[in-house]
């Protein structure tokens, strides 16, 4: 196994802004209109407190109204769940577009709020969002799609907040360890989205001769063994669906615990190899 992993497997983690931030959560790249919304529900209906979203999905209104709609309906409480949104990098508004976030979110303060990659004007983004901790409109910054020591350095060395969350692309072929083991020494999560390797490539993760061959000793799904992976190696992941059963099945992973000799199997398909270039 990797150098760092979760000792247990905690259903939640505190960041170094001093909040609880659940590890395992709902993604809706790409989910939109009532798709979203009603995947969102269904979520926080199964037990989810993570909702992963985005300026740049266009569906931050859809993810806002759905918890409205769960508060109302007794499923949670707002402080119960964890919102995590991000900016665009080549934003010139960058307080504007925290304010407009807060606003289609239906919410006075945002959980977490990432950088969503890198771009022309990081530095302004990630002050505007420095200020915005310190205006009580966010409670923890991360950033998002930055891969090595050198570029998250930046964000830790040069501005008044350090990042709490890392989020990037990572799965069983590109797992990154390097990243995740200096990361927890500078108290910093590293959060996978693409678990199952995003769309187009969820075949070859889900149907993987060895995460079969696990999954069957479990009485597992290979989408269940690769979530419940990713939280003992010691990442926090948002899979994302609109599909109610898939939703529930990738949160179904609290009950049984992968063996040392199966993460060391699972760690072993690591290839180095990313499906994107942002």
């Amino acid at each position: 196994m990797a150098a760092f992993a979760f000792a247990e497997t905690p259903r939640s983690v505190k960041l170094n802004s001093g909040y609880e931030m659940p590890t395992l959560g709902l993604g809706t790249w790409t989910l939109t209109g009532e798709t979203c919304e009603n995947a969102v529900y269904a979520a926080l209906k199964t037990g989810y407190r993570l909702i992963d979203t985005a300026r740049y999905y266009g569906n931050e209104k859809e993810v806002g109204n759905a918890i409205a709609r769960a508060i109302t309906d007794g499923i949670c409480k707002r402080e119960e769940v964890f919102i995590t949104t991000k900016l665009v990098p080549w934003t010139s508004t960058p307080d504007k577009d925290i304010d407009d976030s807060l606003q289609k979110l239906g919410v006075s303060y945002i959980d977490l709020v990432l950088l969503h990659q890198h771009g022309g004007n990081d530095d302004t983004v990630y002050k505007a969002m420095c200020r915005a901790v310190k205006a009580e409109k966010i409670r923890s910054i991360g950033i998002s799609n930055f891969y090595t020591e050198k570029t998250v350095s930046h964000f830790i060395k040069d501005f008044d907040i350090p990042p709490a969350v890392v989020q990037n692309e990572n799965h069983l072929f590109f797992q990154n360890n390097a990243l995740r083991d200096w990361a927890a020494k500078q108290n910093i999560y590293i959060e996978s989205y693409y678990p199952f390797g995003g769309r187009g490539h969820t075949k070859e993760h889900l149907q993987n001769k060895t995460v079969l061959e696990i999954a069957k000793a479990h009485g597992k799904t290979a989408a269940q063994i690769i979530v419940r992976w990713h939280i003992q190696a010691g990442f926090l992941t948002i899979p994302g669906s609109s599909n109610p059963a898939h939703i529930a099945e990738n949160f179904d992973i609290w009950d049984f615990e992968l063996t040392d000799s199966e993460m060391k199997k699972l760690s072993a398909l690591d290839t180095g190899r990313r499906y994107e270039n942002w």
